[in-house]
């Protein structure tokens, strides 16, 4: 019985070692990545060789990040080509891709009454270090423009918390 268990464990032991000497040659190493350009702030994202993660490289110290939470923009005052406030980031609409289609921005009112919702292209925005300070710029933009924008209903879209 003793010699049983044995053999079945050397079996065992040369069965693994086997399959290890004919793992696929299909098997990719781990993606490795190199540090990028100091203008993207971003390293090489393992999904541009198929993976699943991304690997993000810190800002160079006083440098305008190149990458921000969402939460960081939110309740950001917006400037418009006047250099005055012309409304409020409340959030975004991110299309099924992943990319920003629409910056929601609350325009007019006060202490929370009569304010609207206006849908603004992200491209319109520009981000930039005020000291340090990030800051949210719309240089085609005024105050008479986006309150005189259509609001957007975001509840009627489904949109709304």
């Amino acid at each position: 019985m003793k010699r049983l268990a044995l053999v079945a464990l050397a079996s065992l032991a040369a069965t693994g070692a086997a399959l290890a000497q004919t793992t696929p040659a299909t098997t990719t190493a781990p993606a490795t990545t190199t540090a990028a350009p100091a203008t993207t702030g971003m390293a090489p994202a393992a999904t541009a060789t198929g993976g699943d993660f991304v690997t993000l490289t810190p800002p160079t110290a006083g440098a305008m990040p190149t990458y921000f939470r969402t939460g960081e923009l939110d309740d950001k005052d917006v400037y418009g080509a006047n250099n005055e406030k012309i409304g409020e980031i409340e959030d975004f609409i991110v299309n099924a891709d992943g990319s920003i289609q629409a910056v929601v921005v609350e325009v007019g009112g006060f202490l929370g009454i009569g304010e609207k919702d206006v849908l603004v292209n992200w491209k319109s925005m520009q981000l930039a270090m005020d000291g340090d300070d990030l800051r949210v710029n719309a240089p085609s933009l005024t105050r008479e423009t986006l309150t005189s924008a259509p609001a957007t209903d975001l509840k009627a879209l489904g949109l709304d918390d």
